[in-house]
């Protein structure tokens, strides 16, 4: 029904308003800023000649891998934003589809799990954008979701103004998980990852209660570590 009433009705570039029948148009699609060369553990970008960056030579985290699919920059920044902070569901559907096609060669988890919202953030945005990119993934690779297994017991101060050692304190203690015995491989879903420390306390928490692998699969990697002093 939503390509049928995409045919008939004119549509514009989300971005630039040229006139289309998708949410971007084919060049602004082209232009987006897919992720390239990256640590193959946490994702960050790297030069072409560095598989792993220092900080993760230095200490391993909990999870096995990220996978972005682009860079936390414009235009990325503005549609993760217009989906956030304008509640602009369509915008997610189409980064859904956008890290579903980017994933296709990652092996198929037991289960996806989402970054929760604190319920209180939950009713003031109706929705959990984690879930929402979630819900394209699983619906296109056939892979349960289980989106009420993690959870927030408490909420925790917002992280952008936040050192990357301040970020690692600031999530301790907020997220709770329910896992069943038979998830070993988990993947954890969110929208953009900076420091990873949030998606890196989820993680220990999976492999506490039982996971043997967690990959943590996103939407945007921010393209430097801010405050990582």
């Amino acid at each position: 029904m939503r390509d049928f009433l995409h045919a008939l009705l004119p549509q514009t570039c989300f971005l630039c308003g040229t006139s289309c029948q998708h949410l971007l148009c084919p060049a602004c699609h082209h232009d987006l800023p897919y992720i390239q060369h990256t640590c193959a553990v946490c994702a960050c970008p790297l030069p072409q000649e560095l598989n792993i960056c220092a900080q993760c030579v230095k200490k391993a985290p909990h999870f096995s891998s990220v996978r972005a699919t682009l860079r936390y920059e414009y235009p990325a920044k503005s549609l993760i934003h217009a989906a956030k902070y304008r509640e602009n569901l369509g915008v997610l559907h189409y980064l859904g589809d956008l890290m579903a096609q980017a994933l296709v060669a990652e092996p198929d988890p037991d289960v996806l799990l989402v970054v929760p919202s604190h319920p209180r953030d939950l009713r003031r945005r109706g929705f959990n954008q984690a879930v929402e990119l979630a819900k394209v993934i699983s619906r296109q690779r056939a892979v349960g979701l289980a989106r009420e297994a993690t959870y927030c017991v408490r909420r925790k101060r917002k992280q952008a103004r936040l050192s990357a050692v301040e970020r690692q304190a600031n999530v301790r203690g907020v997220f709770g998980v329910n896992l069943q015995a038979n998830w070993r491989h988990v993947v954890l879903i969110d929208d953009v990852v900076t420091t990873g420390a949030t998606v890196n306390e989820l993680a220990s928490m999976c492999l506490r209660a039982g996971a043997q692998r967690v990959d943590v699969w996103c939407c945007a990697r921010q393209t430097f570590k801010p405050n990582e002093s």
